[in-house]
């Protein structure tokens, strides 16, 4: 699965993150789900409930274009890929919010890391915004949320992303956010009958804490995601 987007100091730091982690969710089987907050967007677990909203998103074949994987068909695949999510986050492979707005408790779209590799504090990015919220800023506004979580709160170094180089405003979101491209990889993937080429792109926590003093994370959210 590849990325998807639409047609200072320690004590500084640490400051800043406290405004956007505000608190954690527990669920049945007593695991704790960070649940993160910005200006319009409240980042959550995933729940069988957001498998109706989940599934119109991702068996769109416009925004699945990109995405790397099949469009989902029925609601079952919906739900077991919302199972996949929680198992991901118990297990600590990695984690997956549901993206919702903060005024209405409904599936907009999804944001996390996979493929965590703690040894080498790294890990990879992936997202998807639902047709109906494209156009708004969303995406780059849970990007930075995102981001924020995995530089503090997961010590990471360093975030990667992969993205079919046709997704162009995907590339834009991430390379606003700061993310920085290190080449093409060729033939990396068999999509659609077809070897597909992706980019690769990464961002370093010396980097992200740069940004954050120049006032990148507070940047105007308006764009294309």
């Amino acid at each position: 699965m590849h990325s998807l987007v639409l047609q200072g100091d320690n004590h500084r730091r640490g400051l800043h993150f406290e405004r956007r982690l505000v608190g954690q969710e527990e669920n049945s089987v007593g695991h704790r789900f960070p649940v993160l907050e910005t200006e319009r967007l409240r980042l959550r677990e995933p729940r069988r409930s957001d498998a109706e909203r989940l599934l119109d998103a991702w068996r769109d074949e416009e925004t699945m274009l990109y995405f790397g994987t099949e469009p989902l068909g029925t609601r079952r695949e919906a739900v077991e890929e919302i199972r996949a999510f929680r198992e991901q986050a118990s297990s600590g492979e990695g984690i997956r919010w549901i993206i919702t707005e903060r005024e209405r408790d409904e599936y907009v779209g999804d944001i996390g890391f996979f493929d965590f590799a703690p040894e080498h504090a790294r890990a990879e990015i992936g997202f998807l915004l639902a047709k109906p919220s494209w156009g708004r800023g969303l995406m780059s506004e849970a990007l930075a949320a995102t981001l924020q979580y995995g530089f503090v709160a997961k010590d990471l170094h360093r975030v990667e992303a992969l993205v079919d180089p046709r997704n162009v405003a995907c590339l834009r979101v991430l390379e606003r956010r700061g993310f920085r491209r290190e080449g093409t990889l060729r033939d990396y993937e068999f999509e659609r009958d077809a070897f597909i080429d992706l980019v690769l792109l990464s961002m370093l926590r010396p980097e992200w804490v740069e940004a954050q003093s120049c006032g990148r994370s507070t940047m105007d959210s308006a764009g294309t995601a």
